[in-house]
Parts: C-alpha cells; sequence; structure tokens
C-alpha cells in the first residue's frame, strides 16, 4: 500500500499564494470590461464616475431596453428603399398609420411618399400615376379617402331618404346645382333641396325606395375642390346612369355642390328622377 503524498508548509503557502493572485487576476478581467462599457455607453463629460454602482446598473437596464426598441427600426433601415415600399405596401390605411407610432424609424418609413403612393393605387386607382401632390400622397390618400365617405355618404343618404341629411351634405350657397336623371337643373341650396323632397316624395312622408349599386368611383382632388365619377345601376334592370359629383371643402368637411346624372341606357322618366 502507497504512503500519502507528504508537503511541507512551504509548498502549500507558495501554492495558496498563487492560488490567490489567479483569483485577483480573474477577477480583475471580468471587472475591467463592464467599466469599458459604462464609459462607451456615457462618452460625456458628467460626473458618471460619482454615480453609484445600483444607479449605474439601472442606467445601463434603460439603454438596453432602448437599443431593443430601437431593432427593429434599425432593421428596417438597412433595407434597400424599393423593398421597404413593397413590404409597407401590403399594409391597409390603419395599420401604416399605427407603423408610424412606434418608432422614429418606423415613423420615417411610415411616412415615406412612394408607400403612400403604393397604397393610393392599391386602393383608389393608377389613372393619377403622372401627378405630382403639393403636399405629398400621405396627405392626397387621406383627401381622397374623405371626399370618397363623404361620396358613399350621399347614397347612404338617398337609400335612408333623409332630406336633413342630405340638406347637412350640400354646401348652403346659391351657385350649387343639381341636375337630375330626368334632366332638370336645380340651381341655389333651396331649389336644390326641394327637388330632392319632391323625387322622392319626402314631404309626404312616402316615397319608395331605389335600389341602385355604385361601381367605378373615380375621385380627383385639386386645392380645395374635388369630383367624383362614377357609374350607378338603377334597379339592375332600369339601366346605367354616368354620375359625376363635385365637392369643395370648407371648415374641416367636404361639401357637395354640384351633381350630374346622366342616364346611358333609356327608362322611363319617372325612375330617372330618383338619382
Amino acid at each position: 500500500m502507497d504512503e500519502p503524498y507528504s508537503f511541507s508548509p512551504r509548498s502549500l503557502l507558495i501554492a495558496a499564494g498563487a492560488t490567490a493572485l489567479c483569483c485577483l487576476c480573474a477577477a480583475w478581467l471580468v471587472r475591467k470590461p463592464g467599466r469599458r462599457r459604462r464609459r462607451k455607453l456615457c462618452g460625456c463629460a458628467c460626473s458618471c464616475a460619482a454615480v453609484p454602482d445600483g444607479d449605474m446598473a439601472v442606467g445601463d437596464k434603460k439603454v438596453a431596453a432602448a437599443a431593443e426598441r430601437q431593432a427593429g427600426g434599425s432593421m428596417m433601415e438597412q433595407l434597400v428603399p424599393e423593398i421597404t415600399t413593397h413590404a409597407l405596401s401590403y399594409l391597409d390605411y390603419i395599420s401604416l398609420c399605427r407603423l408610424s407610432m412606434t418608432n422614429s424609424a418606423m415613423r420615417r418609413a411610415a411616412n415615406d411618399d412612394g408607400a403612400w403612393k403604393a397604397l393610393y393605387h392599391k386602393d383608389f386607382t393608377v389613372e393619377q400615376d403622372t401627378i405630382t401632390p403639393i403636399n405629398g400622397w400621405k396627405a392626397y390618400y387621406a383627401a381622397t379617402k374623405a371626399v370618397i365617405n363623404a361620396n358613399a355618404e350621399f347614397y347612404n343618404i338617398i337609400r335612408e331618404r333623409s332630406l336633413p341629411a342630405m340638406g347637412r351634405l350640400w354646401l348652403n350657397a346659391d351657385y350649387i346645382k343639381c341636375i337630375h336623371g330626368s334632366g332638370g337643373l336645380f340651381t341655389g341650396y333651396n331649389a336644390v333641396m326641394g327637388s330632392w323632397a319632391l323625387a322622392f316624395n319626402w314631404d309626404q312622408g312616402g316615397g319608395q325606395g331605389v335600389d341602385f349599386q355604385i361601381q367605378n368611383v373615380r375621385a380627383r382632388i385639386a386645392d380645395n375642390m374635388a369630383w367624383v365619377t362614377m357609374d350607378a345601376f338603377v334597379d339592375v334592370d332600369l339601366g346605367l346612369f354616368r354620375v359625376t359629383n363635385v365637392y369643395e371643402f370648407h371648415n374641416g368637411q367636404w361639401y357637395m355642390v354640384h351633381h350630374h346624372s346622366s342616364p346611358i341606357l333609356q327608362a322611363g322618366l319617372h325612375n330617372m328622377l330618383f338619382i
């Protein structure tokens, strides 16, 4: 049986000293990068050296969180503009607006004129590809959407036969005009409202609803004026009407100032009067 190794006290002392020295070196190496990182994060002439370690740790966490929030924006910035525009073209109006409220990088990407131009062509028409809106495609998109909504409200009012609502949609001015499918021309606010009351028999509380479909809606905006063209199919079998509506922008709202309906296929005059 072998005897256990024996060490002299002098050997044990040397080994303990070497171990302690290695531990100190390891601790210094681990701590040193942290100091460099803090100096790099700050890089200013403030008294950062006087900040307690606990506060510095909280600051490091905030910086890390901010860097994480910016990660998505940094990735977006690394994409070429064509790819970014193509990716954003899959978003709808609301999603693109929400994206612009996330951070500065996303806001720059979501406000890109090319992205809004692509969205305009997808939602409305490619007929206006060559124009350059004065306030950019985002503002032009918003104005077009507002006009399209006002135009849709016009036909909802006809379906509901609400004369008060029709009165609020039209601009109260003496130059407004309305030409119904029968060919009758009415000028001025009172005459136009009277024509709608007569056409749908609103005054008597009667009248019959008109079933129609609106297709091929195209809008064009020019400063504070807009015009919308469309096809109206009345009662499906009665024929096609070509319609032009003109709107003016006053006090934050689009008001109708002109309505012109022209029949394409012949139908009875009593049916033409309703559009």
